[in-house]
């Protein structure tokens, strides 16, 4: 597991970042998240089932779905709910 993470500014005030506000804040955060979890790495390919975002984030459930739902339609991510693979496609570098 790494130490830290890190974030770029864009993540606030980019294309994807601008997309993800929009989308709201359960987007934002699990985005947050999926940068910066413990379970992610380099690659942004990793497995990941909701109920680690939502204990993780304290979104519960519906708001971890409804985040990831909603990154995904911003275009961040995709979500395999068969395999509970995630893959952040647009990290906001």
């Amino acid at each position: 597991m790494r130490d830290y993470g890190k974030v770029s500014p864009q993540f606030w005030i980019g294309e994807t970042g601008k997309r993800l506000r929009k989308a709201g804040t359960e987007a934002q955060v699990v985005a947050l998240y999926l940068m910066t979890c413990s379970h992610s790495n380099m690659i942004g390919l990793y497995y990941l089932p909701v109920m680690y975002i939502a204990h993780e984030t304290g979104l519960g459930m519906e708001g971890a779905l409804k985040g990831l739902q909603r990154a995904s339609e911003a275009g961040f991510c995709q979500y395999d709910e068969t395999t509970e693979m995630v893959w952040v496609t647009n990290p906001v570098a």
